[in-house]
């Protein structure tokens, strides 16, 4: 969990066009861990990217005001300065020892069951707004929720009142399945640093309307081989 100095501008580069919150939520290091990550899938897919968080502190947490950011690795596809960022703007309780799964479509119950929170608003590929001949309007939500990925390889850090609570670097993502924290413990926001405690789940979808390799969002992990 190295702390870095955290660029400008992040805003811009994300695509949200929101006023950030003021700091909302008192954490320490280590209370929430990152478990699980879904990114760009093969095939025919509806369930998205998202990422999984585990309460490690012993109570509940209100998440309102975290922020995460997520940055591609030195010399992946997709370089340079380039940093996405998100944040919980809405009340989200999670109880001690739960996890939260917070997906970059859309909220679907049909599709997207697993998903808690939204951060679509700060993934989005598109403006919120656009120019026609009228001048400037606002797209509609429906035409508005395409979100950019996750990237292949990246960094990703969660920030309560600027304290870093736990982040972890990945250097690929499955295309079917989840990167997923080694289930066979309790998730640790220490040793989750170490990849060799990750691997991928590409257990298949049981008959359901979604379509993909669902990964155990919300759930805890399966024990890696």
């Amino acid at each position: 969990m190295t702390s870095l100095a955290l660029l400008a501008g992040l805003a811009a580069t994300s695509g949200c066009l929101r006023e950030a919150q003021p700091c909302l939520t008192e954490m320490n290091e280590g209370d929430l861990v990152i478990t699980e990550l879904r990114g760009p899938q093969e095939g025919i897919d509806s369930i998205g990217d998202w990422i999984e968080l585990y309460n490690a502190s012993g109570e509940t947490l209100e998440l309102r005001g975290l922020r995460g950011t997520l940055r591609p690795l030195k010399g992946s596809q997709v370089d340079g300065d380039v940093e996405l960022t998100f944040l919980i703007r809405d009340p989200l309780m999670l109880e001690a020892g739960a996890y939260v799964v917070l997906g970059t479509s859309p909220l679907s119950a049909s599709l997207r069951p697993a998903v808690d929170y939204s951060i679509n608003v700060d993934f989005r590929r598109r403006p919120e707004v656009v120019e026609d001949t009228d001048g400037i309007i606002v797209l509609p939500e429906a035409e508005n929720a395409d979100p950019r990925p996750l990237f292949g390889s990246g960094r990703l850090r969660l920030f309560a009142c600027e304290r870093e609570i736990d982040s972890f670097a990945y250097d690929r993502l499955p295309t079917l399945g989840t990167l997923s924290y080694d289930g066979s413990a309790a998730p640790d926001a220490d040793d989750n640093d170490d990849i060799s405690r990750w691997c991928t789940d590409d257990t298949e979808a049981s008959a359901n309307s979604a379509s993909g390799r669902p990964g155990s969002a919300g759930e805890a992990n399966r024990p890696c081989p």
